[in-house]
């Protein structure tokens, strides 16, 4: 299934065709014929989606280059480790700063894009691990503050969803795939204009 339930126009690029040497399905059978792929990275077979007919496409590699992978992956796995999504955790001094780092990591030839802990990021950092299999990003998140644009004194200060907005569109340049993975700009929103109640027992 794709990503995302529905893309624009512009985000889908249809009607698209592969005489082979390209693309196989995920069964590792090469694929000849119609083809349409989206922003994410994701592609699919037939000109245009089809839920009942449309399958998911990979780069193509032939049964050699295959197997060869799958020793080195052996390899590479005894020395490095493999990032696991993990979710950020949002603290009390999170609210005050006013923003999380959010990390990702992509395996260079894949479109996969995984939301990782600051740990992960770490580890890519310090190469345990492997930078030559996967690429790490980081981005600013806002989650305290305004929810959008507001000016004090005539000066204009950014909102939460402006914020992120903008920080999206920025690593949108390097890695496309972000725009399917940040598709809500108030994520981790807390909103902190709130009383704090009198303690009864004080």
């Amino acid at each position: 299934m794709r990503r995302r339930l529905h893309y624009t126009p512009s985000q889908i690029t249809k009607n698209l065709y592969t005489t082979g040497s390209e693309w196989m399905l995920e069964s590792k059978q090469e694929y000849i014929g119609p083809y349409h792929m989206y922003i994410t990275g994701e592609i699919f077979t037939e000109p245009d989606w089809n839920p009942k007919k449309s399958k998911k496409l990979i780069p193509y590699v032939v049964e050699s280059e295959l197997s060869q992978q799958y020793k080195q992956l052996k390899t590479v796995q005894t020395k490095y480790k493999v990032p696991n999504t993990a979710f950020p955790v949002v603290t009390q001094t999170d609210r005050t700063n006013g923003f999380i780092m959010r990390y990702f990591i992509k395996q260079v030839n894949q479109p996969k894009l995984l939301e990782v802990d600051a740990s992960q990021y770490a580890s890519w950092r310090s190469r345990e691990i492997d930078n030559n299999v996967y690429s790490a990003y980081e981005i600013q998140w806002a989650i305290t503050g305004p929810m959008n644009n507001t000016y004090k004194d005539g000066v204009l200060v950014k909102g939460v969803v402006e914020k992120n907005v903008d920080a999206i569109r920025q690593l949108e340049t390097i890695i496309p795939e972000i725009v399917g993975i940040l598709t809500n700009p108030i994520q981790y929103y807390s909103d902190t204009d709130y009383v704090v109640p009198r303690d009864i027992n004080g």
